[in-house]
């Protein structure tokens, strides 16, 4: 079901982590598949490289001055995210204070509905996966079903490490 057909609104993540974007479902988003305006995907990657800036080496701030702006320029552009997503999704961001809650945002205007769709197909294909997993750990034999493993996102094959035989 798509996000925007449904009572539950999807979460959209707003945080840079060396994913190459700052938006992230259940993993990173890639700009190309969002369907954002190219002024905002712009402003996102400005805003990601504003952050890498401004972290010493021990990845604290350089100064409380960037941190408030990051902060500040994250809740912009949380919002602007929401407002391209409409009410079928909310835009979470955790600011740079010390203690910080998350704070999310809801569209405050008509969607794009490019992007709507864009994040619905996305949405649904990390929904799916959440459930092909789940499918697959449901019907393990006893004993298999929890532990380490690893799944190839391609072919869906799941990796299980070798067991040390009983003595």
């Amino acid at each position: 079901m798509a996000a925007s057909e449904s009572l539950q609104r999807f979460t959209v993540r707003l945080f840079p982590d060396y994913g190459d974007t700052a938006l992230w479902l259940d993993g990173p988003i890639d700009y190309s598949l969002t369907r954002l305006p190219g002024g905002l995907v712009h402003e996102l990657r400005d805003w990601e490289q504003f952050y890498y800036e401004s972290l010493t080496r021990d990845f604290t701030w350089k100064s409380a001055e960037t941190a408030a702006r990051y902060s500040a320029e994250g809740h912009r552009l949380a919002q602007r995210v929401a407002d391209e997503l409409g009410d079928g999704y909310e835009v979470e961001f955790w600011p740079s204070e010390e203690n910080a809650r998350p704070h999310r945002f809801c569209g405050t205007r008509a969607p794009n509905p490019q992007v709507v769709a864009a994040f619905d197909a996305l949405a649904a294909a990390a929904h799916a996966e959440k459930e092909r997993i789940a499918r697959s750990l449901a019907y393990a034999p006893p004993g298999t079903g929890t532990g380490w493993f690893a799944t190839s996102p391609l072919s869906g094959s799941v990796f299980r490490p070798m067991q040390a035989e009983q003595e």
